[in-house]
């Protein structure tokens, strides 16, 4: 409201301007009054140092501080929305394009309401009062300036059209670019590895011509735009010096009130092009805001704040016919029944697209199941409260992102009141030990963006390291150990079973040396489970699990002879 005061006190004293100088001209010109003359060009100056020094100062100060807060609480919303985001909306996010939304479509949420709706709306004032004096001066003047609008108008909205058509292709290409540089950037070994600079440089050049050939034409639209807009300007100027003569000819029109009238004419035709330029980008700025305003209208995921925050006793799981798929027409898990009883170390297996993952995202409720039950020590994971469920729920993938920061900061990055003690502790556990002692400044020791610091099986002990520190009831390894050598591995495997007396651990992997200790094995294939049991049991008699094991021994497993 204080921002409305403001822009309409200055736009009513800038409304002033061309009524005091037209009575300049006429007190000079006509009455040759230099006390009335020194009276106007001291109330003009009044007025402009009112305008530009203190009310323009007080407008500009609300606006930094409003445009800062309003444009911190639009970046913290979608930051919070995306963060929410329902699991099976996850798999279409472009990193790059959400980074875009976050940090420019929000600056351009605020700069429509200013800029667009506010100096708009300081406009059609200006406009509206010019248009009255235009009148108040001259008839046939108001009715001229006044044809100006419809036609304006109308050339504006056409362009418009154009412009937010190509705005939204735009944004669309900058999003997937900024997407693919930034997963270009994340993995910039493997693109040398593979020798795809030349590929990637010209995906790059390629996506890059687009972006300026759509610039360029909208460009084009901005630049037709204005022409157009100058155009009609034109046309309307010549119309009025031709009025203006005709009535100072005749004495019917005195030089101050023609000089008035000039400038308010000047003042709504530049409003004029200000709106018409304005209107153009809205195009741009409602394709930014209907960015934002797709997130914030998307589902959140229902975290059930008022749901069951049990503290679990070892972790008991239940399937009981469980079917799940990401796409209505086709299911990853048809009809899975299994009961992993608390305290169990349980490995599951099967070929690669099996479902294996997809298990593991349901027990953590990153996804809800299309029919069937999924129990949690007798409780359905939808009745939990999520952050309670995850709490106590562990996972370690064969790929983990390692934040950008200390070793401290990665492995209580869910908790940051652990202390070094606890977390040391962790790191023994992970064989991470060695490589900590190494390290100089040990848990200040900075590692680099994802642990471009460490190798490959160093970053994969130091996601290890995390689970640890987090201690939870319910540990689930994805191909965890893929990057470890045998010692490492072993003895990464020794501390879990021991951890594992009063948790449950679930192990999914494709190395027969890494699961055959475990209780039982869960054999998954089409979807369903073909066999649970011991690996001396499930060797002479469970086909699938055979061949797994005889695809295991044909790609060499070092570790065959010892199974």
């Amino acid at each position: 409201m204080c921002e409305l005061i403001c822009i309409t006190i200055m736009t009513l004293a800038n409304l002033i301007y061309p009524f005091i100088i037209g009575d300049i001209v006429n007190t000079i010109f006509y009455q040759k009054n230099m006390d009335g003359f020194l009276h106007l060009c001291v109330i003009y100056a009044s007025i402009f140092f009112f305008n530009q020094f203190i009310v323009a100062t007080i407008n500009n100060f609300m606006w930094s501080n409003l445009m800062t807060s309003f444009v911190f609480d639009i970046r913290r919303e979608l930051f919070k929305k995306i963060l929410h985001k329902k699991g099976k909306d996850l798999s279409s996010l472009y990193s790059g394009d959400i980074i875009s939304r976050i940090n420019n479509d929000a600056t351009d949420f605020m700069n429509l309401i200013f800029w667009s709706i506010l100096w708009g709306y300081s406009g059609i004032l200006t406009i509206t009062v010019s248009l009255y004096f235009m009148f108040f001066y001259n008839l046939f003047l108001g009715i001229s300036t006044l044809a100006l609008v419809p036609i304006v108008f109308y050339t504006s909205m056409f362009f418009k059209k154009k412009s937010q058509l190509i705005n939204s292709k735009i944004y669309k290409e900058k999003g997937k670019l900024s997407s693919f540089l930034f997963e270009v950037v994340k993995s910039l070994q493997e693109v040398k590895i593979l020798n795809a600079t030349k590929n990637v440089i010209n995906y790059y050049m390629k996506s890059t011509k687009l972006i300026n050939k759509m610039n360029v034409d909208n460009g084009k639209i901005y630049i037709k735009s204005e022409r157009a807009n100058a155009f009609i300007t034109l046309l309307a100027q010549l119309i009025i010096f031709i009025i203006c003569s005709i009535f100072i000819v005749k004495g019917s029109m005195q030089l101050g009130s023609f000089v008035a009238a000039l400038g308010y004419f000047n003042m709504a035709v530049n409003n004029f092009s200000s709106i018409n330029g304005k209107i153009v980008d809205i195009s741009k700025q409602v394709v930014s805001i209907e960015r934002v305003v797709d997130i914030l209208n998307e589902d959140e995921e229902d975290y059930k704040e008022n749901g069951i925050q049990k503290q679990l006793g070892k972790g008991k799981i239940e399937f009981r016919n469980v079917v799940f798929g990401y796409r209505s027409d086709k299911n990853v898990l048809d009809g899975i029944n299994l009961t992993i009883d608390d305290g169990a170390k349980i490995a599951i297996v099967g070929k690669s697209g099996m479902g294996k993952t997809t298990m593991v995202n349901l027990i953590y409720n990153l996804y809800n199941v299309s029919s069937g039950e999924l129990l949690i020590d007798g409780v359905n994971v939808n009745e939990f409260n999520l952050h309670s469920l995850r709490e106590q729920i562990g996972i370690v993938h064969q790929e983990n992102i390692l934040y950008d920061g200390s070793l401290r900061y990665c492995l209580s990055f869910s908790n940051n009141k652990d202390n070094d003690e606890k977390l040391i502790e962790a790191i023994k556990k992970a064989a991470f030990y060695d490589v900590f002692l190494s390290l100089k400044n040990g848990l200040d020791t900075i590692i680099g963006s994802e642990g471009q610091n460490l190798s490959g099986g160093q970053k994969q002990r130091l996601a290890i390291a995390r689970i640890f520190v987090k201690n939870p009831k319910i540990m689930i390894f994805d191909e965890a150990t893929s990057y470890l050598d045998s010692q490492n591995e072993e003895y990464i495997k020794e501390t879990l079973y021991n951890m594992a007396k009063d948790r449950t651990l679930l192990i999914i992997s494709h190395r027969f040396s890494t699961i055959r200790s475990c209780d039982k094995i869960a054999v998954l294939s089409d979807g369903v489970i073909k066999g649970f049991d011991s690996h001396e049991n499930l060797i002479k008699d469970n086909e699938t699990y055979i061949e797994l094991f005889k695809e295991q021994f044909s790609l060499g497993d070092e570790n065959y002879d010892s199974i």
